[in-house]
């Protein structure tokens, strides 16, 4: 038995996305609970993209324009395999566990591959590791993967590992031993209330500064449920929904009174300014739960974001967010087409609700964005202006649009490989810097104009429009028209 167990955690990250993931953070305490000790290799500030995420939503006319720069922040110099390398070497651990997503999958692989030779034991966890285990047990630097959650399986792998002990039957875990694979049934999804705090002392302090609303702030992360009650197409909860459909579901909610206590401890401890609340539809729970949270936050009395769905958004809801400081919410739209948005989606919400629930925000003092996806399997230019036109009513501070990426998991996925608009093993792309599908009745090219101008087309007169068309193509004069149009936008709609 070895007296010392090292993980060497890689957080696989798309660059300069600074919000702390809690998964990250739970499972280091979770290993750390164990005994087991962990140090994480995070790739957040390489270069590993021509443009962030956020560069790309402020050139879009989504969110204000931030600069790390300002807090002395900067693209780390180095390469970030050859620095990987070097970790490896210096640390010597007895796992490397990469954590990644589909996005950042290809990065990780070649992260692995080259330490390959230091035989040290792999294994790859995260949401395209569970539903495409098939592709990634494929790969030659992969010996183990991790499907649905990982805090209690990895204790238990290290665990045995450590103790000398057979490791080829822990559940959630598929693993290559002796050209034999070994694929291990699912546990059930764990207790919320059974899991240690965050350890966010793996993270570099970096880390916390967020952009939120047209600043930079120190935000913490905190779960305040896992899944969703919903089950819609284009969202890979779907998928989630659906694997643990024979264990209890997927869907839990945290103890307020235990996510309020993790709060003020890691307020105290890192001086948040922010608090950022991963719930997919923070309104869909009790009332009880609701008038709970509303009582106790005041402990907390920081700023927060949340989302929430259109049908779930009540005025009680509104005053009792507003009355404790909620900054921000984010409503899911997605597509303005009635049909499309019931037949494809899953979403069976009529557009008069939509637009009642955004009245109700009016005045509330909560800074409203409004969420939108484009690039839909069957979704045509004229649906994407139906979405248009449904922002146009509802007016809302904040106009998000994003592009449909089939990642695996979601039941939309399977629609995108039948119609072979993308490949069984093809990578969707993030959602917010390009489109994945070339369809015949949208092109990639008409999918890439129209989410450039989409707010142009959402706050300028229509008589502009024909103005803003001449924007979607991607020549110098459309550049230069593109330019011209998004400073009028700032000035009037991002002060």
């Amino acid at each position: 038995m070895k007296k010392n167990f090292k993980v060497l955690l890689i957080n696989c990250n798309t660059m300069l996305d600074t919000l702390i993931t809690a998964g990250i953070g739970i499972l280091a305490a979770c290993l750390k609970r164990e005994g087991i000790e962990v140090r994480l290799f995070d790739t957040t500030f390489y270069k590993t993209r021509e443009k962030t995420g956020d560069e790309v939503r402020a050139y879009t006319l989504q969110v204000r324009k931030t600069d790390f720069k300002d807090l002395g922040i900067f693209p780390e110099e180095g390469d970030v395999v050859e620095d990987f390398k070097k970790e490896v070497e210096s640390y010597r651990p007895d796992l490397i566990a990469l954590s990644c997503i589909e996005v950042t999958y290809p990065l990780g692989i070649e992260l692995l591959s080259a330490v390959r030779h230091t035989k040290t034991p792999t294994i790859v966890g995260g949401v395209y590791a569970t539903f495409a285990p098939h592709i990634v047990i494929r790969e030659d630097c992969v010996d183990m993967i991790c499907v649905g959650e990982g805090e209690l399986a990895m204790a238990e792998l290290c665990k045995k590992m450590r103790a000398g002990e057979d490791i080829t039957s822990v559940q959630n875990i598929w693993i290559k031993q002796n050209g034999t694979l070994y694929k291990n049934p699912l546990r059930h999804a764990i207790d919320m209330k059974e899991l240690p705090f965050q350890d966010w002392g793996v993270y570099d302090e970096r880390r916390f500064w967020k952009p939120m609303g047209g600043k930079i702030s120190v935000t913490g992360t905190f779960e305040m449920n896992r899944g969703c009650p919903y089950s819609c197409s284009f969202c890979v909860n779907s998928g989630f929904n659906q694997l643990y459909k024979g264990l209890g579901g997927y869907y839990r909610e945290q103890d307020i009174s235990r996510l309020i206590e993790e709060m003020q401890e890691k307020k105290e401890e890192y001086n948040l300014q922010f608090v950022y609340l991963v719930a997919e539809s923070f309104l869909t729970t009790t009332r009880k739960r609701i008038e709970e949270f509303v009582r106790l936050y005041p402990k907390v009395g920081l700023p927060f974001w949340v989302e929430a769905r259109p049908e779930s958004i009540t005025k009680e809801y509104v005053e009792l967010l507003a009355s404790v400081g909620c900054e921000g919410i984010s409503v899911g739209i997605e597509s303005g087409n009635y049909d499309l948005r019931k037949k494809v989606l899953g979403r069976d919400i009529t557009n008069e609700r939509i637009i009642k629930a955004f009245e109700l925000l009016e005045g509330s003092g909560i800074r409203v964005s409004a969420n939108n996806i484009i690039g839909f399997p069957t979704e045509t230019r004229e649906k994407i202006f139906d979405t248009i036109e449904l922002n146009r009513q509802i007016k809302a501070k904040g106009v998000m649009v994003s592009f449909f990426s089939p990642y695996r998991g979601c039941t939309l996925r399977e629609v995108c490989e039948l119609e072979r608009y993308l490949k069984e093993e093809d990578i969707a792309n993030d959602y917010r810097l390009g489109p994945t599908l070339d369809m015949p009745q949208l092109s990639s090219n008409e999918l890439a104009g129209l989410h450039k101008t989409f707010p142009l087309y959402v706050r300028f007169s229509k008589s502009e429009w024909p103005f803003i068309k001449a924007c979607e193509g991607n020549g110098p004069e459309a550049e230069s028209l593109y330019q011209e149009l998004s400073k009028t936008y700032t000035e009037k709609f991002m002060k």
